[in-house]
């Protein structure tokens, strides 16, 4: 807290007319009693209009299979017009069907239709980011690609070895497991499959130029984009981090770097530019 994130202290004011907030008992949008678990409280109807538009909308988005021109009017709209409220529905869609969304013509449809072609060959991490499990980010899904290689292995893995995974604690072991002995997200899984969707894992080089560093990036580079650069660092052994720590061992810095860089100058951190990134990687 107050680092990246503030820390909420408490309210700053309190009125004679101030009422405590009450939590909902309801999902506003469905009805259905809502469910409670730690902090969070939420709606458990999988088909709750809400619930289906924001998993769809995370499986397309950029981390995930990175289907371009999915956006979430664009979600909604297929589930308004044709019912579209799983994963696999998406890749059913014909040009005729996307041709009957507003705003979609002939070279817009083709984009949409070669964009979800396109991203049926995907990479582990990013298929298990895009499942949406509960408590499962794209950092713990790296960590779950890299401990079991296979989509197969970590779908049959008991908690026992789940938690064996750094970083994977009780609540998160149990999601996944919970996902995964799920019938019907195991079927969804395999409709995935039969509709063409295959996965990839690029195994990361143990003994890489950068095995062993925690690099955090920052500021614009001028010929990679971070995707790219981070993907680069992790094949050849490293780790990539969101912020500065007295854990990170290297800063990769672009232009209009800020506080991370700062704060990496004040920790005495090893800071690169690219032209130093690209000798190291031998690309240069």
């Amino acid at each position: 807290s107050n680092d990246v994130i503030p820390e909420i202290l408490g309210t700053t004011e309190v009125f004679d007319n101030c009422t405590d907030i009450v939590k909902p008992t309801v999902c506003p949008y469905c009805g259905s009693p809502i469910i409670e678990n730690g902090a969070h409280i939420f709606c458990p109807n999988r088909k709750c209009k809400p619930r289906v538009i924001a998993s769809l909308s995370h499986f397309a988005s950029k981390d995930a299979m990175n289907i371009d021109g999915f956006s979430e009017m664009t979600v909604q709209a297929l589930y308004e017009k044709f019912g579209v409220d799983n994963f696999s529905a998406l890749y059913t869609l014909k040009k005729e069907d996307v041709l009957k969304l507003e705003g979609f013509k002939d070279k817009k449809a083709d984009n949409v239709l070669s964009s979800l072609e396109k991203s049926k060959k995907v990479n582990l991490v990013s298929f298990i980011y895009a499942l949406g499990i509960d408590n499962v980010g794209k950092k713990t899904a790296k960590d779950l690609a890299f401990e079991f290689k296979t989509l197969e292995n970590l779908m049959s893995a008991e908690k026992e070895k789940l938690l064996t995974v750094p970083e994977v604690g009780q609540v998160v072991a149990d999601s996944i497991y919970d996902y995964f002995t799920d019938q019907e997200n195991r079927e969804e899984i395999q409709k995935l499959f039969a509709l063409g969707v295959t996965i990839e894992y690029e195994e990361k080089k143990a003994d890489g130029v950068f095995s062993g560093e925690k690099i955090v990036l920052t500021g614009s580079l001028p010929t990679y984009k971070r995707s790219e650069a981070s993907k680069l660092i992790e094949q050849n052994g490293g780790e990539v981090l969101s912020s500065v720590t007295t854990q990170t061992t290297m800063v990769l810095a672009g232009e209009d770097a800020g506080s991370k860089l700062a704060k990496a100058q004040k920790l005495g951190i090893k800071i690169i530019d690219e032209q130093e990134f690209k000798k190291m990687l031998n690309l240069e």
